[in-house]
């Protein structure tokens, strides 16, 4: 008898990526995140479960999708539109189907390893041209171990550079697992203080900090990824601490990235309020004095994504 296939929800796979990681990428974004953050860009990302995104502006309001409902799953609302409850939604695709204009999309597709693998070594000659390879992120990628390890044996026969973009709120023995097969890990940390932490991301930071620590001692190759948002850690005192922090494990290289605010319309898009939609996008140039503070405690810090 043959053992159940291992899967993995994906909601996006970007091919001829450059900003995360060296060369020509793809970027593979899993379904699925243990942490809450108030600026997440991503908010499909979360749920490991299938979802609907609506897309007002491509909406024409013709009702289509309402008629296509078997469970009567959708609803209009003045601020968001023609949204799906996913309390009642099954994700069954039906009002996705109907809707000629674009204005609904099914998010969150299962993948086998190898049919992913099918996907990613089209690109094998740009990878292996450019430096380049694969991406995993999310959601929280980590959350699939025994996925990753079946995909990155794949991508390992043909020498596929691998790349693991992490929130590192896993078990340690996750990081065991897939550490044989990675080249570069991107490490999230958003705060040092737990309270400050716990209050934007919804998990204490202390499994992450000690994870980090031990990831340290043992991989090579690690950029530590801060995403920069004003009211939460855009303060030189607050940054200042994760860059000792950072120094003190010997990790060279850091990203600030700037807070944006692209992910409100999909917040929106999923019938969800956006915590923090009344704070401006930063300019990649308010960064500077950050990374020159980061440089002074002799750390390689980039404003930006690689």
């Amino acid at each position: 008898m043959s053992r159940p296939k291992t899967t993995a929800s994906i909601f996006e796979i970007e091919r001829y990526a450059t900003k995360d990681g060296p060369g020509i990428r793809t970027v593979v974004f899993f379904k699925g995140c243990n942490l809450r953050c108030a600026w997440c860009q991503n908010p499909e990302s979360q749920r490991f479960e299938k979802e609907i995104m609506y897309y007002i502006n491509a909406c024409v309001k013709c009702g289509k999708c309402l008629e296509a409902c078997p469970n009567n799953a959708i609803r209009y609302d003045e601020t968001y539109g023609f949204i799906s409850n996913p309390d009642r939604c099954s994700a069954c695709g039906l009002c996705v189907d109907q809707c000629l204009y674009g204005a609904r999309a099914l998010m969150g597709t299962e993948y086998t390893p190898e049919g992913l693998f099918e996907i990613v070594k089209k690109d094998l000659d740009f990878y292996q041209e450019s430096g380049g390879g694969i991406t995993v992120s999310g959601g929280e990628p980590l959350l699939n171990p025994d996925f990753l390890v079946e995909f990155f044996t794949l991508c390992k026969s043909p020498g596929i550079h691998i790349a693991i973009e992490t929130a590192g709120n896993v078990p340690w023995e996750t990081f065991e697992k897939v550490m044989p097969f990675t080249d570069l890990f991107f490490f999230d940390v958003k705060h040092i203080d737990d309270e400050v932490h716990q209050f934007w991301t919804g998990v204490s930071n202390k499994n992450i900090l000690k994870n980090l620590e031990r990831l340290a001692s043992t991989a090579p190759n690690i950029i530590i990824r801060t995403p920069v948002i004003p009211g939460v850690n855009d303060d030189e005192a607050v940054l200042e601490r994760i860059f000792y922090r950072v120094n003190d494990l010997n990790i060279t290289t850091m990203e600030l990235l700037p807070y944006h605010r692209l992910g409100l319309s999909k917040y929106r898009g999923l019938g969800r309020a956006y915590k923090l939609a009344s704070i401006e996008s930063m300019e990649l140039s308010e960064l500077e004095k950050y990374v020159a503070l980061g440089k002074k405690m002799g750390l390689n810090v980039i404003a930006g994504a690689i």
